[in-house]
């Protein structure tokens, strides 16, 4: 079987467990499609009667790993899960992984089920959230104290988008440069400079699939920020992926309450929540 028909498989096992669950799956489609060589996540599949009904993907970040799974409805309580989580073994030894999480969706309760069953520890949790043009009350870019120029950045800039990832997600040099390096090459991804005054002054990086774009990695330098950068930022890429016919999704980390504010008074609104759990090995 071809990589595409087994993503094909991966996609449809997404949807029937989400409908039957009334949840959403993080499945991180922009890393499930690239090769692991290329800094694409790597999964384990398990078929029955040449239909898919168990998946479990791991996706590397530097030295953190993030795992994700599903089961087909009708076929759990069978120890497919198990299995599954025993293959990951041999994965996570050979990339020698510093910090292991577990993600699930936080209304998932045969997820909670079988996570009792692990050495793991809560960690944090994400709101998944969605840009609402019938909800949003948000400011004119006019009340930017400072103009904000959006701009692809170019390929000698690498080293501002490693150090604005550094400043803003408490990274280290080498995760930064690691991650930058898997996430470039993806050709449906941009990375964004925002400028104030001509200078470097944030970043973001936007990807694009089926007519919805999610907005990764935005922040905006610790010594500008509280000067309105963000929000003029943020308002601009909605106005430029609703004129692309676009939906406009993001996430955010639950102790990240400024973010939080920000985003819902620019309109989006809380679709799903993720709980993380770190793996106590």
């Amino acid at each position: 079987m071809s990589t595409i028909d087994t993503l094909k498989d991966i996609e449809e096992l997404q949807q029937r467990c989400e409908q039957y669950d009334g949840i959403s799956l993080k499945l991180n489609w922009d890393m499930l499609r690239l090769p692991p060589t290329a800094g694409g996540a790597e999964w384990i599949v398990t078929y029955e009667d040449e239909q898919l009904v168990g998946f479990l993907g791991l996706y590397g970040f530097g030295s953190d790993m993030e795992i994700c799974g599903m089961v087909r409805p009708g076929y759990r309580r069978r120890g497919i899960f198990t299995s599954l989580w025993i293959g990951a073994q041999t994965v996570i030894k050979r990339n020698n992984v510093a910090t292991l999480l577990l993600n699930a969706p936080a209304s998932s309760v045969s997820a909670t089920g079988y996570l009792k069953k692990l050495p793991l520890s809560f960690d944090h949790s994400e709101y998944q959230m969605k840009w609402d043009g019938t909800s949003a009350q948000f400011a004119s870019l006019e009340a930017s104290s400072a103009p904000v120029v959006l701009r692809p950045a170019r390929e000698d800039e690498a080293p501002i988008l490693v150090e604005l990832d550094c400043g803003g997600f408490d990274m280290t040099q080498e995760e930064a440069s690691e991650v930058y390096e898997q996430q470039k090459i993806d050709t449906m991804q941009e990375h964004i400079i925002i400028e104030m005054d001509g200078l470097p002054a944030g970043k973001m990086r936007l990807w694009t699939e089926d007519n919805e774009t999610w907005i990764y990695g935005f922040t905006v330098d610790k010594k500008l920020r509280g000067l309105g950068i963000g929000r003029s930022a943020l308002l601009q890429t909605i106005e430029r992926e609703r004129r692309n016919y676009n939906g406009i999704n993001l996430e955010v980390a639950l102790d990240n309450p400024n973010a939080l504010k920000l985003y819902e008074s620019c309109g989006f609104v809380i679709l799903n929540k993720q709980d993380y759990f770190r793996y106590n090995v």
